[in-house]
């Protein structure tokens, strides 16, 4: 049906397209870009349809359309556009045939219809992803701005409160100043907090070292003891078997000292703490459980989504558990939380072993 009219398709698909879909002053090889080669895909499908001897392909698995939405979303096509561009491929593959004097048949006419429909498909999830990355990246951009021109404000009120109090012009038991200085700090966490998103999110540079899963749970372990004695919690420390780990220490120690003082926040007082090492497969696997009772209904969902709190206790912004699994993350690793009603949690923390040296 197609074998030697490839080029009359794309020029009817061109006259298709350019002055409707696309600009009419838009360049050649840019309108055209990857559609020449999505072409010579459904050629090869119609071909081994018919059992003509050539390459087997499912659209669904080239990159093709895919670096075409990604091209197109460069470019500032509407994913509309992208949709309706496939759509003219199928007219001008089908008018070519016709005019030809080729008889389509019916089972022509659906790989034809399958192919395109694997091709939007392909286009438009490349494009929806790209454009979803370029917004985040916006996103994180202007947080990053924001968190960074309140800093400088926030650090001269805090500067003129201390100077005020220090002349005694402000009694530094006064209300007023307790609320001022409280609001502040908080201020402050908040900026520092959003700041340390914004890189996250952005990309986490990460200083690797060798580093054995008893050293971090060692620290967890003394954070744990000395935060829980107010509360007269038991900590039960567990290790069945140490794991050699090639993380950024830093990051991934603040992660699980967050895990840790967050079971240490939220646990019932006269509560147990479990801290648990093991290693599955090439998984180094840390859990830590509390005793807070559960999570409310709906809240395993959103645990690690930035702002959310997992209880209705004041304090904190609901970004700790998001910054933590972002550097988890950056180690090709997890974080997931175990729900037990009526009983606590389990925060499961996991990481790539380091491979053995050679």
């Amino acid at each position: 049906m197609l074998l030697g009219r490839r080029d009359e398709v794309m020029l009817r698909w061109r006259a298709l397209v350019q002055g409707t879909i696309a600009p009419e002053s838009m360049p050649a090889t840019e309108l055209i870009d990857h559609l020449p080669a999505f072409l010579d895909e459904i050629i090869a499908v119609l071909r081994a349809d018919a059992g003509i001897e050539g390459p087997i392909i499912s659209i669904e698995d080239t990159a093709t359309a895919s670096d075409h939405g990604e091209q197109r979303l460069r470019l500032g096509f509407s994913l509309d556009s992208v949709v309706r561009e496939y759509g003219a491929m199928r007219d001008a593959i089908v008018e070519t045939a016709r005019e030809a004097g080729s008889e389509v048949s019916f089972g022509e006419l659906q790989s034809v219809f399958n192919a395109t429909i694997g091709g939007i498909a392909n286009a438009v999830s490349e494009y929806a992803r790209q454009r979803d990355a370029e917004l985040q990246r916006q996103h994180n951009e202007h947080i990053a701005f924001l968190a960074h021109e309140l800093r400088n404000p926030i650090a001269s009120a805090t500067v003129a409160l201390e100077m005020l109090q220090m002349k005694k012009q402000i009694p530094p038991e006064a209300r007023g100043a307790l609320v001022l200085t409280r609001s502040l700090t908080r201020m402050k966490e908040l900026v520092e907090h959003s700041l340390h998103m914004s890189r996250a999110a952005s990309g986490i540079e990460l200083k690797r070292e060798l580093t054995q899963t008893r050293e971090l749970l060692d620290d967890a372990e003394l954070i744990a003891t000395c935060e829980a004695e107010d509360k007269e919690l038991t900590l039960h420390v567990r290790i069945d078997q140490d794991a050699e780990l090639f993380i950024d220490r830093r990051l991934i120690r603040s992660a699980l000292n967050n895990l840790v003082r967050n079971a240490v926040k939220y646990s019932h007082p006269g509560g147990a703490i479990h801290l648990r090492g093991r290693v599955e497969g090439a998984r180094a696997i840390v859990e830590v459980e509390d005793a807070c009772g559960g999570l409310p209904p709906g809240k395993v969902e959103e645990a690690f989504a930035p702002f959310v709190r997992l209880t209705t206790e004041e304090g904190g912004f609901g970004l700790g558990l998001a910054i933590a699994k972002q550097a988890v993350d950056a180690h090709a690793g997890s974080l997931r939380v175990q729900n037990l009603p009526g009983k606590g949690c389990i925060f499961v923390l996991e990481l790539p072993t380091a491979p053995p040296v050679a």
